[in-house]
């Protein structure tokens, strides 16, 4: 059975790039726009509408029309026993119950704009929040590590803890989470290991070049995949340990994907199969 839905609007800016998903028998979609933001879950068999709900105003409401702007696609997770789904817009982080839209919680953070989806480990949920303006003409961002076992605003009683980098542009690439480090490259061109009990830098390194596509871990190694089209694989640790770089023929700027023991990988002239 074919459907189609047209009455699903808003404006989107740059482009809708939150993906859909799939889960149970719904199809969820994230419309985050400069004008209403809402989430809406359809029968994914029918089109019908099961579920929507409007992001609350109060936090958005000192933003302008661009900076309530979200390009995020949300997480799924299980915490004790019951399906949330994570979604962090722009100033505010809700976790949902995916079956029906009810808002569980939320943390109120971050201001213009969010692109990575959040990410999880041993039951800790860790994301980049919109960016921030400072007085100086900078902008930065807060990685925040919470726990996700609450009811209600949890802003005040469930950050772990926070930490703010500065960046030149919107922070895109989602961190990821191995042996309780995480990995990850701010837009200072900085790469970064990453305590995940206590938001502690292990290491860093300045790099040459901008990541937007974000990071893999593959066989005890993180690979990195920069605009230069460079590949960089590092030795998963707490010591900064290059294993290998590869020149690809052009920049890469969306995340490779991985199929059993081989990455495919798009760069901005050839998609590539490559074994690893």
């Amino acid at each position: 059975m074919s459907w189609k839905r047209t009455d699903l609007k808003c404006k989107h800016a740059q482009g809708p790039p939150s993906s859909p998903v799939l889960y149970k028998n719904l199809l969820i979609l994230h419309y985050e726009g400069t004008d209403v933001r809402f989430i809406i879950a359809l029968d994914k068999s029918t089109g019908k509408t099961v579920w929507k709900n409007d992001r609350p105003e109060e936090p958005y409401q000192p933003l302008a029309p661009i900076g309530r702007k979200a390009y995020i696609t949300p997480l799924i997770l299980n915490v004790e026993g019951h399906d949330e789904m994570i979604s962090n817009g722009s100033a505010v982080c809700i976790a949902y119950n995916p079956n029906d839209g009810k808002e569980i919680w939320r943390v109120v953070a971050g201001a213009e704009s969010t692109i990575a989806m959040p990410v999880s480990k041993n039951g800790i949920v860790y994301w980049y929040t919109g960016f921030y303006g400072s007085g100086d003409g900078n902008k930065y961002t807060d990685i925040l590590a919470i726990n996700p076992k609450g009811k209600g605003d949890i802003t005040a009683t469930n950050v772990l803890w926070k930490k703010s980098e500065e960046l030149t542009r919107n922070q895109s690439l989602k961190p990821v989470i191995k042996d309780g480090l995480i990995y990850t490259v701010n837009t200072n061109n900085q790469m970064m290991c990453i305590d995940a009990a206590t938001g502690k830098e292990v290491w860093v390194e300045r790099v040459n070049s901008h990541y937007d596509a974000s990071p893999l871990y593959i066989n005890w190694n993180i690979f990195f995949f920069n605009v230069k089209g460079e590949v960089l694989v590092l030795k998963a640790g707490r010591k900064y340990e290059v294993v290998a770089r590869s020149q690809m023929d052009s920049g890469i700027w969306s995340t490779p994907a991985v199929l059993r023991n081989s990455v495919i990988l798009r760069t901005q002239k050839y998609l590539y199969r490559i074994g690893i």
